[in-house]
């Protein structure tokens, strides 16, 4: 069961007009699985899909590196590695993904409370 669609991750972004639809629909495949998984009420369950997904896109498209220190004399260059960028801090994408999981986690979370009995 997918819980997202290829036009919804499409709407987030011009960079996945890039990817196939049979690609995207994979990584729509893999996120459902994840999401669903997830003990999370179901109203969230496409948007975190959705997120998830394009986390996901994002990364197999993204090769940019980085320049992280630059040396003047005898030219010297030397770039971050992107696959250092570690889970889904490295998206955008995965950044609202983690950003709503956190949001869920607060309100599932049991309140504490203490019950007094009076003998």
């Amino acid at each position: 069961m997918l819980l997202t669609s290829l036009e919804r991750i499409r709407m987030l972004s011009d960079e996945f007009t890039s990817i196939s639809d049979d690609r995207l629909t994979m990584y729509i495949e893999d996120a459902s699985l994840e999401v669903s998984s997830l003990n999370v009420p179901e109203q969230y369950q496409e948007r975190l899909a959705r997120y998830l997904a394009a986390h996901l896109a994002v990364l197999s498209i993204t090769k940019e590196q980085t320049v992280i220190r630059e040396k003047v004399d005898v030219i010297e260059r030397q770039y971050s590695d992107p696959s250092k960028n570690i889970g889904l801090l490295a998206s955008k994408y995965g950044q609202e993904y983690q950003r709503i999981m956190d949001e869920l986690a607060d309100q599932l979370k049991p309140k504490k409370s203490i019950n007094l009995v009076v003998l």
